[in-house]
């Protein structure tokens, strides 16, 4: 039981790394718009596969936590959206103001607060927890 777990957190985190891998390059791509638009689709989509993936290792790395570790983990998670839904909804009221600032709040930098967010749940919450 103990290998099961072991090898389902190392596959989280590999397909974590593996989708922050592709995100960077294909954003840096798209940006730059390097590829025709046909194929750029195609490129874009590969990021979300494997986010896709990764989500899926996630939950089932999930299943074979203990009940604090799992608690720790959707602490983490509800911060972290209850932080990213007040950022959206801030920026949402800032831009019906007119001020609207998409060097720092554009779409790719919320998926980077959205993970920032998170490790401050997780670090709040580990820290209550004591794990």
């Amino acid at each position: 039981m103990e290998q099961s777990k072991k090898i389902a957190n190392q596959q989280s985190i590999i397909f974590a790394l593996i989708h922050g891998a592709t995100y960077i390059p294909v954003v840096w791509l798209l940006k730059h718009h390097v590829i025709v638009q046909p194929v750029s689709f195609i490129i874009a989509l590969v990021p979300v596969i494997t986010f896709a993936i990764f989500i899926y290792k996630y939950i089932k790395a999930f299943s074979v936590m203990d009940e604090v570790k799992q608690r720790v983990q959707f602490e983490a998670v509800v911060i972290g959206f209850s932080l990213m839904a007040m950022l959206i909804m801030i920026l949402f009221l800032l831009d019906l103001c007119g001020i609207p600032n998409p060097d720092w709040f554009g779409y790719a930098y919320l998926l980077c607060y959205c993970w920032l967010f998170y490790f401050i749940g997780w670090l709040i919450s580990k820290n209550k927890y004591g794990v």
